[in-house]
């Protein structure tokens, strides 16, 4: 399976060298409170399909909106850069899109970890959380490296969308008044369910980072 993967991430970067990534020195890979702040929508959205393009690396996911943590989901189905798990690319299929862990609220899935240090495998029916930026004319994903910016959930109702919602709130607060907001939260989640108190570690883990609530640099 490791061969596999190392096969198909060389792949990705020597047929798509438009999703090679390169990570400038002392970058830090955004946290979920800051990801949060910086997105102006952040949509649930369901994998429809697959547009291929005229060339390798213009391979598109057609997603569904399903509902919004953030923003005004578009009524027209979005684009996502990507394949469809064992499409066959230069002749080879690549691997199966490998599941987000359902309990997991820090690490990226592991497939950010390929060519282009952002997902872009995906299987047809996943329910991904995604991130994005308003410019001028459109919305653009936000593909941070190795950020969890485009995990799949199980349901609309899972820890990593819990999560989300939480950290949406707190970003609506005035800047001064966010790390209170989410120590008296983390407090109340504490108290709760697995999920909650789960929600709770994490934002106890941010509030020990001195500069975890600041905004993406």
């Amino acid at each position: 399976m490791l061969l596999r993967r190392l096969a198909a991430a060389a792949l990705l970067a020597t047929s798509a060298p438009s999703l090679a990534c390169t990570v400038a020195p002392g970058y830090r890979v955004p946290n979920s409170f800051q990801l949060a702040e910086a997105a102006d929508l952040i949509v649930i959205a369901r994998v429809e399909g697959q547009r291929a393009g005229t060339r390798l690396h213009e391979s598109k996911i057609v997603l569904e909106p399903v509902g919004a943590l953030k923003g005004v989901p578009p009524i027209r189905p979005l684009m996502l850069d990507g394949w469809l798990e064992r499409t066959r690319v230069a002749g080879t299929a690549l691997p199966r899109a490998t599941r987000s862990d359902p309990a997991e609220l820090v690490e990226s899935n592991p497939d950010a970890l390929m060519g282009g240090c952002t997902r872009y495998i995906f299987a047809r029916g996943m329910t991904l959380v995604l991130f994005y930026k308003r410019g001028s004319r459109a919305l653009h994903f936000m593909n941070y490296p190795f950020a969890r910016v485009s995990e799949d959930v199980p349901s609309t109702t899972s820890r990593w969308v819990q999560a989300v919602r939480e950290y949406v709130v707190i970003t609506r607060l005035p800047a001064a008044a966010r790390r209170e907001a989410m120590r008296r939260r983390a407090d109340v989640l504490g108290r709760g369910t697995g999920d909650q108190r789960a929600i709770a570690a994490d934002m106890r883990r941010l509030l020990a980072t001195r500069d975890a609530l600041l905004p993406v640099r």
